[in-house]
């Protein structure tokens, strides 16, 4: 009797175990089951080659290896995909796929686009459209030239540089480009005399002043390129257009400089210490394109953003001879200096890009218009509406794809990327 008790006593211990351990090996596949990535298991003698045919080959599933014969096909992951654009074909990208005209078919562009100026200058809502701000005057050319910058101004600078400096300067454009001497703006050998040769001939060069000023901020508030001439107009934005969405107490002044300071020492490869956390200017530690366009309708005004027709004054007492495009501007420019007589100009090919941030394409055109409100938008189409009309840009076309992208993508969000050649830091992303 006592043998009967002790092998039902033991036995009930060994069933208990072998329970046990066969729940433990259950619960050990499924998690294996759950852990692993998505396997199609394809055999390598399928005939077919029909990954919709394969047998499933448990080695493989349960050991995270391979049997004989088998291959682990992994699942594909759809690609992240990104915002869904409007409709729409990009001018710049479309005109950049335009052969050049030759210089009988550019005549007759050029006329056409200085007969519709001053068809449309009636039309126009400025009254100060003939103050000219600078003109300069190349003697060795006869060629006279009203600046728009952020309109291929510094490329044109390029081109007439051989003509006055050695090889080594005109290589450099921070010589160039500074006001002091030996730069084109201090020479007063190149401000147009009053009054002007007879023999001079002027050109204007013009952009689409939305994709302008889009580019301004990228080079002069993104890039920082200009940090000490743009501090004090960077803390004045953030003070004044950043909300802050808590109450405390801190020196609005003292947190905004931290915050410009902290990303100028990246630009320039300082190191400096990051503000505190809490800074609210500090995300990111520069101006937003929104806080930047309020300000320009506010009525900042610098030869960046300045209208162009209000700048240059085409409507005006001021005689152009050729109207270029930033569009089409190697082609324009090459059919202008052919039909003066300055094809030497050609041979200077040193391009100056003073904008090192990554190329801009339509995807990101709209990303960075997508943050600003609908009053914003119809501001800027009041601010540059000469500019629109005189030098035939669609304006109202690019808002109301604005307005489309907006709602196709409700959801999207613009990210400030530390992405641009030349800084460091400590952070990536900045929303």
């Amino acid at each position: 009797m006592s043998i009967i008790n002790t092998c039902f006593r033991y036995g009930r211990t060994v069933l208990f175990l072998l329970l046990f351990g066969y729940s433990c090996f259950y619960l050990g596949t499924l998690s294996v089951h759950s852990g692993r990535t998505n396997v199609t298991i394809v055999r390598e003698d399928n005939e077919q080659g029909d990954p919709t045919k394969s047998v499933t080959d448990f080695w493989a599933q349960f050991f995270v290896s391979e049997s004989p014969k088998f291959k682990a096909v992994l699942e594909v992951k759809e690609p992240v995909k990104g915002p869904v654009l409007p409709e729409t074909e990009s001018e710049e990208s479309h005109t950049s796929n335009v052969p050049c005209l030759n210089n009988e078919e550019f005549v007759k562009e050029n006329e056409k686009r200085l007969n519709w100026i001053q068809q449309e200058c009636p039309n126009t809502v400025r009254t100060k459209l003939s103050e000219i701000k600078e003109m300069f005057y190349f003697p060795k050319s006869d060629l006279g030239w009203c600046p728009v910058y952020k309109a291929a101004s510094s490329n044109v600078f390029a081109h007439f540089c051989s003509d006055y400096f050695d090889e080594e300067t005109c290589q450099n454009k921070h010589i160039k480009m500074k006001d002091y001497e030996g730069g084109f703006r201090s020479l007063d050998d190149f401000r147009e005399k009053d009054p002007p040769p007879e023999s001079e001939q002027r050109f204007l060069v013009v952009r689409n002043p939305f994709t302008r000023l889009l580019s301004a901020y990228r080079n002069k508030v993104e890039l920082l390129s200009h940090t000490t001439a743009y501090t004090e107009f960077f803390m004045d934005t953030l003070m004044h257009y950043r909300p802050i969405r808590w109450i405390t107490n801190f020196d609005k002044r003292d947190s905004a400089f931290k915050a410009i300071n902290y990303a100028q020492s990246m630009t320039e490869g300082r190191n400096q210490r990051k503000p505190e956390p809490d800074n609210p200017y500090l995300y990111p530690p520069y101006p937003t394109f929104k806080e930047i366009v309020y300000a320009v309708i506010a009525g900042r005004r610098d030869n960046h953003v300045i209208p162009a027709s209000q700048r240059c004054g085409p409507c005006g007492s001021t005689h152009y001879d050729y109207l270029l495009k930033a569009e089409t501007f190697d082609c324009d420019i090459k059919n202008m200096f052919e039909l003066t007589g300055n094809t030497r100009l050609l041979t200077n090919t040193e391009r100056w890009a003073t904008n090192q941030t990554p190329v801009l394409n339509q995807t990101m055109f709209y990303s960075y218009y997508s943050t600003l409100t609908s009053d914003q938008l119809d501001d800027l189409l009041n601010l540059y509406q000469d500019d629109c009309l005189l030098f035939q840009y669609p304006c109202q076309k690019h808002v109301d794809n604005i307005r489309k992208f907006k709602s196709l993508n409700p959801d999207f969000k613009h990210e400030y990327r530390n992405t641009w050649s030349g800084r460091v830091g400590d952070w990536d992303t900045i929303s």
